[in-house]
């Protein structure tokens, strides 16, 4: 008898991790699974061929409302059909919930979520997973400081893939593609959905002031987040026209082929930077240097009230280089994009777990902690 694996995603970045799970267990003859997607993760298992059922729900906003009762509803159905030895569900944003809380809340069995972020938990629905899959010791660490989690660190199963690549070819690649001379220092600019902060307004205005002032050897690349609104785009377009600033328009490509191309990669304080980290750990070279533009009093503020810690964790382990001070950005870009500072970042990356076994790792425990569990589903 096959082991039932049911497994749901709603955000991109649960999406982005399940997606590389999905393909390893796919390959294993013993276990078969169902995957329940919501937008935006939906278009994530498209694009990697793997097919999922569409929850087509909004999220809810309140255990009680009517959302809510609907993503229960559904997540009992989807139990009761498929019957499963144990369930693996991303993790909704801390705003609101989705069908992987509801899942998690209406399984009768061994229940798993996947942290995307370190020791972030979504508990709107009233019931906490049995294990939590972290992406290392401070993820583990966190979780139970934060919410008294029991989790487990497994690595990053995204970023698996990265031991796959010819990054330097990609460089070379995506640079002659985007017309970038092989001598410029390409500076990034990686958007975030923040545009309603004046914080960010601001910190925007400082990194493009910053950039302009640079010397005609570097040139500016921005890409857009994909919850940035036309409207957002255009307005970080226009700043950089205002300043003379010559920028390249990246999106079409992957993030990676963007991230390559640059030389410094900079965010207020988005998770390419994680990516970014894992880039130079794979990279047999000295690659980029990661930047986090933190020098806002609202953006900082913001970042601390909205994900609850003092700093990311990939700050802490000194993987990416942070500016706390607006004044000190030229000078800081300046020396992120040499080659002292790059080596530097492409060596701390070298800390970092190696993330290539991490999906059959949580199958692993998985598999292990929902062996005999399937007579109390579906009743």
């Amino acid at each position: 008898m096959s082991f039932r694996l049911l497994m749901s995603a709603r955000d991109a970045a649960a999406a982005l991790h399940l997606v590389e799970i999905a393909r390893v267990a796919r390959l294993r003859k013993s276990l078969e699974i169902r995957i329940h997607s919501q937008l935006p993760a939906r278009g994530y298992f498209e694009a990697a061929g793997i097919e999922t059922e569409l929850v087509d729900l909004p999220s809810a906003h309140s255990p009680d409302d009517a959302a809510a009762a609907a993503l229960r509803g559904a997540a009992r159905n989807a139990i009761d059909q498929f019957k499963p030895d144990a369930v693996l569900c991303g993790l909704s944003t801390p705003f609101d919930s989705g069908f992987d809380e509801a899942v998690v809340a209406e399984f009768d069995g061994p229940s798993f979520v996947f942290q995307d972020f370190w020791g972030e938990a979504n508990l709107a629905l009233g019931k906490r997973a049995d294990i939590y899959l972290a992406l290392d010791e401070e993820g583990v660490r966190l979780s139970k400081e934060r919410h008294s989690l029991p989790a487990v660190a497994v690595g990053s199963p995204r970023h698996a893939t990265y031991a796959g690549l010819d990054i330097a070819a990609m460089r070379r690649q995506e640079r002659a593609r985007l017309g970038i001379p092989a001598d410029a220092r390409v500076i990034g600019l990686f958007g975030q959905g923040l545009h309603h902060l004046e914080g960010y307004r601001r910190t925007l205005d400082v990194w493009i002031k910053a950039v302009a002032n640079l010397d005609d050897g570097f040139l500016a690349l921005y890409r857009p987040h994909p919850r940035e609104s036309a409207r957002d785009r255009t307005w970080t377009t226009d700043f950089l026209r205002h300043f003379g600033v010559e920028c390249i328009i990246a999106g079409d490509e992957t993030v990676e082929a963007s991230l390559v191309a640059c030389d410094v990669v900079c965010s207020a304080f988005s998770n390419c930077s994680y990516d970014a980290a894992y880039l130079n750990y794979f990279s047999a070279n000295p690659l980029l240097t990661p930047v986090s533009l933190f020098f806002d009093e609202e953006i900082v503020g913001y970042f601390k009230r909205m994900v609850k810690l003092a700093e990311f964790p990939y700050l802490k382990a000194g993987l990416v280089k942070p500016v706390y001070d607006a004044a000190e950005l030229p000078r800081a870009l300046a020396a992120a994009a040499g080659e002292e500072d790059r080596t530097w970042y492409w060596r701390k990356a070298q800390s970092l777990a190696n993330p290539v076994n991490a999906s059959n790792r949580i199958l692993d425990i998985v598999m292990q902690g929902g062996v005999g569990s399937r007579p109390r589903t579906g009743q």
